[in-house]
């Protein structure tokens, strides 16, 4: 597992820009769309995610880390070098604006997002995300992200479903929050301002 990323990391050669935006038209594009704002919410957007990230994502859905029947059959086709190059693809893509379904819970889910709920443990989003969402190369951009999806990785992380973020993280944290609050989260950052993030 510790020796994934800095094995995909170095140059990928022999795959190029155009290599990748050829497999995004081929394997990607109906479900994340060709730059990365996909038309399905329950899919995420990956415009904007930052390369590191993206690419163990992809590389752990390859060899069965992270857990995925629609994913795992796609990305093991590819080398490291391809799906690095597709993590960089999409990293250097604009994210466009979420769509918040419930304005409702906006409210409550941005003093979850910047100050988290200190009598169940749960700590600020705004720690590891960073105020404005943009992320980190280890915790990712999640701004403007689709509430759907937002929402159904909190569950699999509460549920143990999705088990390949460091050091437990996102479990515990999942782990702590209520459903209510899952949701509000979720329709905050749907709804936060979208800026690039930093590589």
């Amino acid at each position: 597992m510790l020796t994934v990323i800095p094995l995909i990391a170095g140059p990928f050669v022999g795959v190029e820009a155009k290599d990748a935006k050829d497999i995004v038209a081929a394997e990607c594009v109906a479900c994340h769309g060709l730059d990365g704002n996909g038309p399905v919410p329950t899919f995420p957007k990956l415009a904007g995610i930052q390369q590191e990230y993206l690419a163990k994502q992809l590389v752990e859905l390859a060899d069965g880390t992270r857990k995925s029947e629609v994913m795992k059959p796609i990305a093991e086709k590819y080398s490291q070098a391809e799906l690095f190059a597709l993590a960089t693809y999409f990293s250097g893509q604009l994210r466009k604006p979420g769509l918040v379904t419930n304005p409702s819970l906006v409210e409550e889910g941005g003093i979850l997002y910047h100050q988290g709920n200190k009598s169940t443990g749960v700590p600020a989003c705004a720690g590891c995300h960073k105020p404005d969402g943009t992320g980190t190369p280890r915790s990712p951009m999640l701004a403007g992200q689709d509430p759907a999806y937002t929402l159904q990785q909190l569950r699999n992380f509460d549920h143990d479903i999705r088990t390949n973020d460091r050091g437990r993280l996102m479990r515990t944290v999942a782990g702590r929050m209520n459903e209510e609050e899952m949701r509000a989260v979720s329709e905050y950052i749907a709804g936060m301002a979208v800026t690039p993030a930093q590589p």
